[in-house]
């Protein structure tokens, strides 16, 4: 009685999760990520290849690409401290540098697709050059 109570929660639980998995949440947690990277790391964009990148991947990941391994990154990023718990009392989940694993194997594969689809958008705004909003634009033909 007492295991079938405990698997009908799990099961209720890894549904829940599963259903929080959207480009929404994706798109959120790899903005926090981002931020996170721009103040430890200004300029990381412009050192990853988007089109390599690949979340699931511990080397094309995003901190694969910066650090050479998904692993090493987390420690250089300060996302984990020495202890290999989170510094930032964030998760690699949280920050959306990892799909979440809670929702199941199908869950975890299309939050993977999520997370690399927000991370690219998140990397090709800090890749984009904009003008500064004091650049003057001429309407007028340039003469000689």
């Amino acid at each position: 009685m007492l295991d079938s109570l405990r698997l009908a929660l799990a099961e209720r639980r890894r549904q829940r999760v599963a259903s929080r998995v959207s480009t929404e949440w994706a798109a959120s947690r790899a903005r926090s990520g981002a931020e996170l990277l721009d103040g430890e790391d200004p300029g990381w964009a412009a050192r990853v290849d988007t089109r390599t990148l690949e979340l699931a991947d511990g080397q094309a990941c995003v901190l694969g690409q910066l650090h050479g391994d998904f692993r090493r990154g987390l420690f250089r990023s300060r996302v984990l401290g020495v202890s290999s718990a989170p510094a930032r009392f964030v998760s690699p989940v949280d920050l959306g540098f990892q799909a979440t694993r809670e929702g199941g194997p199908e869950a975890e594969r299309l939050d993977y697709a999520f997370l690399t689809r927000a991370w690219r958008e998140e990397i090709a705004s800090r890749q984009t050059p904009t003008l500064p909003a004091s650049v003057p634009r001429r309407s007028d033909p340039v003469s000689s």
